[in-house]
């Protein structure tokens, strides 16, 4: 893959955690009765979340497909490693380190500063140390993607003998079948998450760019996304079956990324892609405490305190991730570790994905 392709993903993923981040931030103030979801805000949160997530399940599916093309055949494998297949490209341990080890131990971070501060005032919800004890099959919001993701991964490895297009209808009809039924809401998100990374896996043959990238394309397909959208909205459609606005806004997000790669902000919105994992996993914590200090004892108001909130959310964990990085770690507390090229010297060649 090209390098200017590859910016285009990890500047689609630095976009899309700043609409994570605002998004958890309006949700909040929403949650704690300071704005109402009725009028403009409900509706710009919807359209939000129609493609933020699965802007990161496409990601990881195209490089999840990316290197499974890179990948030599079995018998290749098998004759120059004198070992099977399986043995010769390890698969479960890499995504029980960047997956399974970061949504254990922060799930744990998380629920333990909620419990310290329960009853505080300075978060929404109370929770007790007890609620670890089910975080194996009810996900601690918001690692319910970490958990949904290491699902897709293992599913389209068990399932790799089978055409990604047929993954995603297959998800995709399970998802339409579950969505009315007494379910819990863990088992919608894995059907959900699973259709996009296989769409993902799809598009991974150079389908992004070329002749996509046009004004006149990104305009219409943004229009799509928010027509669509708008509909789905004014009729109450569970976000998570938006479809057609989300392939549109998926199509907008990620040609509108690829022409950032050509622009001054290309640098600064691939440090943010690579370093997702970390505002991820800490934003919320941010946003709890930078929301108290801010109405509480600074008295701003709620304007400021959404600014403040969002660019704290995301540069104090930026931030931490960096140091972590350079200090060498970032994975024992379950943070990307591949940063330097792109903070530290001048890049040469791709920027492997993580």
């Amino acid at each position: 893959m090209q390098t200017q392709r590859l910016d285009g993903l990890d500047i689609a993923k630095g976009i899309a955690i700043i609409l994570v981040v605002y998004g958890h931030v309006m949700r909040g103030l929403q949650v704690a009765g300071l704005i109402s979801f009725d009028g403009v805000w409900g509706y710009v949160d919807y359209l939000v979340y129609t493609v933020h997530m699965p802007v990161f399940f496409v990601v990881s599916g195209f490089l999840y497909e990316g290197g499974r093309q890179r990948e030599p055949a079995d018998g290749e494998a098998d004759r120059r490693d004198g070992m099977t297949g399986a043995a010769a490209r390890p698969f479960w341990k890499p995504k029980l380190v960047t997956l399974a080890w970061p949504y254990v131990l922060w799930s744990t971070v998380h629920l333990t500063a909620q419990a310290i501060m329960s009853g505080s005032g300075v978060v929404n919800r109370d929770a007790s140390i007890g609620r670890l004890a089910s975080i194996g099959w009810d996900p601690v919001s918001p690692f319910w993607f970490l958990y949904a993701l290491f699902i897709a991964f293992a599913a389209s490895y068990l399932l790799q003998r089978y055409p990604a297009r047929l993954v995603a209808l297959i998800a995709f009809a399970l998802l339409i079948a579950v969505h009315r039924l007494p379910v819990p809401g863990i088992v919608i998100d894995l059907f959900y998450g699973l259709v996009y990374f296989s769409i993902g896996r799809l598009v991974c043959a150079e389908r992004l760019a070329g002749p996509l990238r046009s004004a006149v394309m990104l305009g219409l397909a943004t229009a799509g996304f928010v027509v669509a959208g708008s509909i789905a909205y004014r009729y109450a459609l569970d976000v998570r079956l938006a479809t057609v606005g989300t392939l549109c806004g998926l199509i907008a997000f990620f040609m509108l990324s690829t022409i950032l790669a050509h622009s001054p902000l290309r640098r600064p919105l691939v440090v943010l892609g690579r370093c997702t994992m970390g505002i991820y996993v800490m934003h919320i914590l941010v946003i709890a405490t930078v929301r108290a200090i801010g109405l509480k004892l600074l008295h701003l108001d709620l304007t400021a305190v959404i600014f403040v909130c969002i660019a704290l959310a995301v540069a104090l964990p930026l931030f931490a991730q960096v140091i972590a990085n350079r200090l060498g770690v970032a994975r024992f507390i379950g943070l990307q570790t591949k940063l330097d090229d792109v903070l530290w010297r001048r890049r040469r060649g791709a920027i492997a994905g993580e």
